[in-house]
């Protein structure tokens, strides 16, 4: 999923801007693709 927002990556603190692949973490929380450990398929 593409971020439709500007935000903060809660894994690696880093920013997410508008455009980059994000997905959720097992908490719930969004984070950059690649900080994923283990996805959490959204359609």
């Amino acid at each position: 999923m593409k971020a439709k927002f500007k935000t903060t990556c809660i894994s690696c603190n880093g920013e997410i801007n508008p455009g980059k692949e994000i997905a959720k973490d097992n908490s719930g929380k969004w984070v950059h693709k690649h900080c994923l450990t283990e996805a959490v398929e959204l359609p």
